[in-house]
């Protein structure tokens, strides 16, 4: 599907530059000559990204990006600044009105297709991050391993899920709950830091349900990492009595006392090593088959992970 690019200034000149650059497989180009015409542009369809000119007939671009910024449902498109003053004062003026980057006549080429093409990729994350971590969500994990996958290099993935996560937040509470994902996200967000050679990219499903891709070089140390920190995180996130004991006491719907475990996690691990993906569904099944298995081994201590070593 085509992003699309709204290129809204008063010089014909420019808008044919841009459109020459950005005119193709993954770029859609609309323009406006002035902050009128972009206004009833974005009215009959939002932009991905707006590049805005600030000297513009009828509507200058300053009064057009403060209308932007104050209408619901547009607030969020990333508008970039493109201008022929390049002082420090200019540019602090237009990011104190809403102006998320901005770029100095004369422009680079590259330089612009980079920046354009950089707040497109932040605003996608920043729509699908999760609310409670921040990390990238369900459509930036999706996007990334699509864009791994169809590179055709190595690629390990993990899915982690945070074992008896349920009973821990009934019994402590839905703030204590958020606590432990949170504590679950920093953990995981510093091992992609100590392994940051290994291409790490680190998602959250939601809930309890995290994602990491990597090279798969290092994906069994990078997963031995993981469990062994969290194992060391998990007690004490109860209380003294459930970490001395090793376990929660509680009550089920019947009366009967049961006994429930700690936290752990249920780490599954899919390569592409001796088997291909051609689509992201292919290698969260394979990862969904290992969580299973995982989840049904008896007798189970700590957390665990596993790798998938089968082929085609």
């Amino acid at each position: 599907m085509k992003r699309t690019l709204l290129v809204a200034d008063d010089d014909k000149s420019f808008r044919n530059i841009v459109g020459r650059l950005f005119e193709g497989a993954e770029w859609r180009v609309e323009t406006a000559e002035d902050g009128i015409a972009a206004l009833e542009r974005i009215a009959v369809s939002p932009p991905d990204i707006i590049l805005l000119d600030l000297n513009m007939p009828r509507l200058g671009g300053r009064e057009l990006l403060a209308r932007i910024r104050a209408t619901p449902g547009l607030g969020m498109i990333p508008v970039i600044v493109i201008s022929g003053s390049n002082t420090p004062r200019e540019q602090a003026r237009e990011f104190r009105l809403g102006a998320d980057d901005f770029i100095p006549k004369p422009f680079n080429a590259l330089e612009l297709v980079s920046r354009v093409e950089g707040a497109a990729r932040r605003a996608r994350r920043m729509l699908g991050a999760n609310p409670l971590t921040r990390l990238p969500g369900g459509p930036s994990i999706e996007e990334e391993a699509a864009r791994r996958i169809a590179a055709g290099g190595p690629l390990a993935f993990f899915y982690i899920d945070i074992d008896n996560f349920k009973a821990y937040n009934d019994n402590y509470g839905y703030l204590n709950g958020d606590n432990a994902i949170k504590s679950a996200a920093a953990l995981l967000a510093g091992v992609q830091a100590d392994f940051a050679g290994e291409d790490v990219f680190l998602g959250h499903v939601g809930g309890d349900d995290f994602v990491l891709m990597s090279a798969p070089g290092k994906a069994e140390e990078i997963a031995g990492a993981i469990a062994g920190r969290f194992d060391a995180l998990a007690p004490g996130l109860y209380s003294a009595e459930d970490r001395a004991r090793g376990f929660i006491l509680t009550r089920d719907r019947a009366g009967e006392t049961r006994e429930l475990p700690l936290m752990t996690l249920s780490i599954a691990l899919a390569t592409n090593e001796k088997r291909k993906f051609a689509h992201y569904a292919g290698i969260v099944d394979v990862a969904g088959e290992i969580k299973k298995h995982l989840k049904a081994l008896k007798g189970r201590s700590g957390s665990v992970y596993f790798k998938d070593r089968r082929g085609d």
